[in-house]
């Protein structure tokens, strides 16, 4: 495939949309009616003037290595799905079939869905959960314990969904790679926790279009040296899209040459999001960032969380045009960021849309790890059957049933039903929560069992 040597992106993708298509897709660049808005011109794959993301020689791998130089990384692989192809290709490249990784019970389901594939000897980590928010917070060092073996792979997620940054259990004999999917941003300014890859990381998975401004499904890989690239690309072949979207590419290009230019905003933006914190515990409300910041953890600015019946307060914060990231049983989490254009102004208007502090309706709590009757993928390849969810206690889960957001499973293949899981699924369906691996049927709602 040849491309248009010495254009930058954007002028690469103009000369190739003047062409006459007789290609994929299907809207051949053309405006359909009721489409103006979107721009269809430039809705480009990898034709012939353009570089091909799954083995990029010309302008796709010059970006890839101004996005590595950006972050101070060894390599990096551009992303138009999300994180969830970082996580899946590199996380598999890092850990080969039937290794044994710790992973925190508050990783997404893509990691679940790494630890499939690869076959993984998955040792659960227990995480703490917040009593007043009744989320799941980043493990201590200490709860990783000592390396068994030769090797210990960990997986960490960090920052969390609602922006609590972990500590890194790096030590002798230990690989790291960090989901940190919400965590792109960090870096950019002293005000920000510092990046993943400058406190020992090996590979960092970027979700860029969580915090920072670029499209949907934009997304980052990132190794701290180059060595995983050859086991990196054969998974990103294997997993990766043939027919990358260059509207997300050309936004990636925008976001690199942001990156190299400054700090995007975000060190005013931390200033006036912990005077928000401020102004908002005055009222009485309890903030997550700020009670978590005081005991010693350091936080995302990006995120603003506040304890509260999360069900009535998003009703509220609707009907005045606010729509929230996470509504939980007993918080509600909002993401900000410089991008945003708040004021000062907005910043009060915001907290008296708030009003007062709410009790949540129901306590906080939060499921223990089930019990593991097989592994992952024995569970998965099983025969399964449906059943309804009011008659699996004691059955093994053939499926993960997964809140969204935040994508944590509660429950994943070969673990085994328990009371607390079955209660707090059915407080998620009594408050409207969207949970995958539910399903209508016959008496209501079911879920998939493996048939013994």
């Amino acid at each position: 495939m040849q491309e248009r040597r010495g254009l930058p992106l954007r002028d690469a993708m103009e000369w190739a949309s003047k062409k006459t298509r007789l290609h994929m897709p299907g809207h051949f660049g053309r405006m359909p009616e009721g489409g103006d808005f979107l721009a269809w011109a430039s809705d480009l794959t990898e034709v012939e003037g353009l570089d091909s993301l799954s083995a990029p020689s010309g302008l796709l791998k010059q970006l890839q290595e101004r996005m590595a130089a950006a972050y101070g990384a060894g390599a990096a692989w551009l992303s138009v799905q999300g994180a969830t192809l970082p996580v899946l290709a590199g996380s598999l490249a890092w850990a080969p079939r039937g290794a044994r990784v710790q992973i925190p019970r508050l990783a997404h389901r893509s990691v679940l869905a790494a630890a499939l594939l690869g076959e993984w000897d998955v040792s659960w980590l227990e995480v703490p959960i917040d009593p007043q928010f009744g989320i799941p917070l980043p493990p201590t060092r200490e709860m990783w314990g000592d390396p068994r073996g030769p090797l210990t792979r960990r997986l960490l997620v960090s920052p969390t969904y609602e922006g609590i940054v972990a500590e890194p259990p790096i030590g002798l004999g230990v690989t790291l790679f960090v989901d940190a999917a919400h965590g792109a941003h960090f870096g950019r300014h002293a005000s920000l926790p510092p990046h993943p890859l400058r406190e020992g990381a090996d590979l960092v998975a970027h979700g860029l279009h969580k915090t920072e401004p670029v499209l949907t499904q934009s997304g980052l890989l990132l190794a701290r040296h180059a060595w995983p690239r050859d086991g990196v690309e054969r998974w990103w072949r294997l997993l990766g899209t043939s027919s990358p979207s260059y509207l997300l590419l050309a936004g990636l290009e925008v976001y690199a040459r942001a990156r190299e230019d400054g700090d995007g905003g975000w060190g005013a933006y931390t200033d006036w999001a912990r005077e928000l914190w401020t102004l908002a515990e005055r009222r009485g409300h309890r903030v997550l960032q700020a009670l978590q910041e005081r005991q010693g953890a350091r936080v995302d600015p990006a995120k603003f969380t506040i304890a509260t019946d999360g069900a009535a307060t998003a009703s509220r914060l609707a009907a005045a045009g606010y729509t929230p990231e996470k509504v939980g049983p007993a918080s509600v989490t909002f993401i900000m960021g410089p991008h945003a254009g708040l004021t000062a102004q907005d910043g009060i208007e915001f907290l008296d849309t708030l009003g007062p502090p709410t009790a949540p309706a129901v306590p906080a709590f939060y499921p223990e790890i089930p019990p593991r009757a097989m592994p992952i993928a024995q569970a998965f390849y099983r025969p399964r059957r449906s059943r309804p969810l009011s008659s699996v206690h004691g059955l093994v889960a053939a499926e993960a049933l997964t809140p969204y957001p935040p994508g944590i499973p509660l429950i994943v293949p070969g673990e085994i039903f328990q009371p607390d899981v079955l209660d707090y699924i059915g407080e998620l369906n009594r408050r409207g929560t969207r949970v995958e691996g539910l399903e209508r049927g016959e008496g209501g709602w079911r879920v998939w069992v493996v048939d013994a």
